[in-house]
């Protein structure tokens, strides 16, 4: 079985990474289930199954589903395992141009959503505005906040024990909270 340190070193993650730890799972196991992943990455391993995944690394990993195409493990692709430097850069190639295609795909996707994507946020903006200035047309929106504005403290009566003086009374405006 390959470890670690059979690999050229521009494939292996640092050391301190979570994707390092789950390519040391992977090359150790036949397959690691996606229970014992969520378990030992918190459901956090989409990161470290993305970085592995990614241009920089490139590492085959197949997914293995259920017949409802939920992911029930994972494994690296066996050629990473075999030992030839060739089916382990055959297997690289090929996620490399996976991981490409998907890349453009995505890139064509946004380009191709990004005038849809653009009239959806002005139509947003203009349905706010809308909104703001139904607001300030509305009886029950003004009233409110006319009764605000009118509302005012208590009086006071301050006591003048200390003094000798008479009780006087104060009447204090509520001080308006900045927001």
């Amino acid at each position: 079985m390959k470890k670690l340190n059979d690999f050229n070193p521009c494939y292996i993650p640092k050391s301190h990474t979570q994707a390092y730890k789950l390519l040391s799972l992977l090359l150790d196991n036949y397959e690691v289930y996606e229970a014992e992943l969520t378990r030992i990455f918190n459901g956090r391993q989409r990161s470290p199954l993305q970085s592995l995944g990614g241009s920089k690394y490139c590492w085959n990993i197949i997914n293995h589903t259920s017949d409802k195409g939920v992911i029930f493990a994972r494994s690296l692709d066996p050629r990473h395992k075999s030992g030839s430097k060739l089916d382990d850069a055959k297997a690289r190639a090929e996620r490399k141009s996976e991981y490409k295609q998907d890349s453009h795909k995505l890139a064509k996707q946004g380009r191709i959503r990004e005038s849809t994507a653009f009239l959806e946020s002005i139509r947003a903006k203009s349905e706010l505005a809308d909104l703001v200035s139904d607001a300030a047309n509305d009886d029950y929106y003004n009233q409110q906040t006319e009764n605000e504005k009118a509302t005012t403290a208590p009086t006071v009566t301050a006591s003048s024990s200390n003094t000798g003086d008479e009780a006087s009374q104060t009447n204090h405006q509520p001080k308006k909270e900045s927001k």
